[in-house]
């Protein structure tokens, strides 16, 4: 079982100026896969945090003891800290991050300044034919073997720091955190960018337009980029969520 580099996997902050992004990496995910864009938008004069949820950046064996109420805890907990030095929070979250992305703009937009939400490959459902038998699966194994890579890019695979399996046991909890999300979506009032490869190895492309659909903002706007698999932040486009980031923080901010 793939133990994870802590120097590569680490949390980091960039504090710069008033508008604030908090970033939120994926399911069985590190910051690693956050910091390209987190040092991208820092070089913009944003301040910018990222930390590992809880039972990641570790090993899979970590996050067998946690569920979506501790990684969600967690997500907030940092918004509540980065709100603290901030006039206004972007909450970013790549895959699983941008649902709890999603979560936190429903339920903490006024209390925690959030002024938008960006999230990138963001489910509110799974589409996988072995879901059906997951209940049955957690009573003989304890982990799913390891599956394809969800990044296109060689170089960036073979970079990549995340669980090399996944506990059952929270692919169950996840299940559960994306029911209570879908139904938050309607609460959603802030301005959202959504960020979709339809390439898509991991999260079914559609995701993105029932997501779109279901949001209650007023100003929310699709991006379907082609090149990449799941993990977009580290993929072939990265380069143009980095861009489109930034633009739609400084439109919403009016920087």
């Amino acid at each position: 079982m793939r133990t994870l580099n802590p120097d590569k996997v680490a949390a980091f902050k960039f504090a710069n100026g008033p508008v604030g992004c908090l970033l939120t990496h994926g399911f069985t995910g590190s910051p690693f896969e956050m910091r390209e864009l987190g040092e991208y938008l820092a070089g913009k004069g944003l301040t910018v945090l990222c930390r590992p949820l809880p039972g990641h950046g570790t090993s899979a064996r970590d996050m067998l003891k946690t569920n979506w109420h501790n990684w969600y805890r967690g997500a907030v907990d940092n918004l509540a800290e980065l709100s603290k030095s901030c006039e206004k929070v972007f909450l970013c979250g790549m895959s699983m991050g941008g649902t709890l992305s999603l979560h936190m703009a429903a339920h903490y937009a006024r209390r925690y300044k959030v002024a938008g939400v960006a999230a990138y490959g963001a489910p509110i459902y799974l589409k996988n034919i072995l879901l059906p038998i997951l209940p049955l699966a957690k009573k003989v194994l304890t982990f799913k073997p390891p599956s394809e890579s969800d990044v296109a890019d060689p170089a960036a695979k073979e970079a990549q720091e995340s669980y090399d399996r996944t506990p059952l046991e929270c692919i169950s909890s996840l299940l559960e955190l994306l029911s209570h999300v879908r139904n938050d979506l309607q609460d959603i009032t802030v301005p959202a960018l959504l960020i979709q490869s339809t390439k898509d190895n991991t999260v079914h492309p559609p995701n993105v337009w029932l997501v779109h659909k279901l949001l209650g903002s007023s100003d929310k706007t699709v991006i379907e980029v082609n090149r990449s698999y799941h993990v977009i932040t580290v993929d072939y486009d990265k380069d143009i969520v980095k861009e489109k980031t930034y633009e739609f923080i400084r439109r919403v901010a009016k920087l």
